[in-house]
């Protein structure tokens, strides 16, 4: 409730409360916070999701390993590089596409990797972070699983590259 006040001359005002004696501004406080926690917290889930994917993504990611190179912390990306990635025919099971095993070579393990399946077809997403040093700068990958056990190229998508 507002308090009434009345002044010498018999004007009446309404004192009102400071915005932060008020319920709205305490809600908006909690959002905000609740925003800027979310956000901080998901920075340290990315590697954990890659961690839990199944077995077999597991032991492709140790497979994997053993052929790459020892990893950088910033992964090299420019704009010419990302241009120059084959990427495969989607309808034929990403045909023509660059490998995963010498994209992984040439720029190092990706920060993570998501392993899927639907209708019989297994794809692997994988995600390079901070590429070329940028904080938004990043690379993203999508891999369609061979018969041979070999990964292809089918989709890539960038941000932030120089």
């Amino acid at each position: 409730m507002a308090k009434k006040i009345t002044d010498e001359n018999g004007n009446t005002y309404v004192q009102k409360k400071p915005f932060y004696k008020r319920v709205w501004f305490w809600i908006l406080v909690v959002l905000v916070l609740a925003v800027v926690f979310g956000v901080s917290g998901n920075k340290g889930n990315s590697n954990k999701t890659s961690v839990s994917s199944s077995s077999s993504a597991k032991k492709a990611e140790t497979n994997s390993n053993a052929s790459a190179p020892t990893e950088n912390k910033t992964q090299k990306w420019s704009q010419s590089d990302y241009d120059g990635l084959a990427k495969g025919d989607i309808m034929n099971n990403g045909a023509g596409g660059a490998n995963m095993d010498d994209v992984i070579a040439k720029f190092g393990k990706p920060s993570s990797s998501t392993d899927s399946s639907v209708n019989n077809m297994s794809t692997r997403t994988s995600i390079w972070t901070n590429t070329n040093g940028g904080f938004t700068a990043n690379v993203t990958l999508s891999f369609m699983k061979q018969a041979n056990g070999t990964y292809l190229l089918y989709s890539a998508a960038s941000t932030g590259l120089k």
